[in-house]
């Protein structure tokens, strides 16, 4: 999960990621609301949106993709045979040579606003008849936070792995 902000009141185009990869846990009845991932018996829940259609903070972006190189060696880069093999999207760069793949293993790209995840609080609030954990209560604090105090935009962008 990646908490992304951009500023309202100025000419800011880009958007910055808070705090990098935020990992709150493994909570299958979150996942099921959040995105019908795991989703066994909710009757409340967000389909997958896919990504955000502008940029992605930086830090979302090089996780979320893999990097076409001749040989593939580093943490995030692979080679376009593999690419291939995976029968992903692979993404030109302006010259129309191959440079990016989304990661094959990562599925359900979603994203969701401050009162988007504050509903599906409520759904898990109704569904578990508790609160979600600490960490999920504290990323949409920070979302506040950033949305009122900070007069940015503010959201959440997630995807899951095998």
């Amino acid at each position: 999960m990646y908490i992304q902000y951009k500023s309202k009141t100025y000419s800011d185009k880009w958007w910055w990621s808070f705090g990098g990869k935020l990992n709150p846990g493994r909570d299958y009845t979150m996942f099921g609301i959040l995105a019908n991932v795991r989703n066994s018996d909710l009757s409340n829940y967000y389909d997958p949106k896919g990504l955000p259609s502008h940029e992605l903070s930086y830090e979302c972006e090089n996780d979320l993709y893999l990097y076409i190189t001749k040989d593939g060696n580093c943490e995030n880069e692979t080679t376009l045979e593999r690419a291939k093999s995976w029968g992903c999207t692979i993404i030109n760069d302006n010259q129309g040579n191959p440079y990016k793949v989304k990661r094959p293993d990562w599925h359900s790209h979603s994203w969701l606003t401050r009162k988007e995840l504050k509903q599906a609080f409520k759904w898990y609030k109704k569904q578990n008849g508790n609160s979600p954990s600490f960490e999920y209560r504290s990323i949409l604090k920070i979302m506040k936070v950033l949305e009122n105090k900070g007069k940015n935009e503010v959201e959440l962008v997630f995807w899951f792995d095998n």
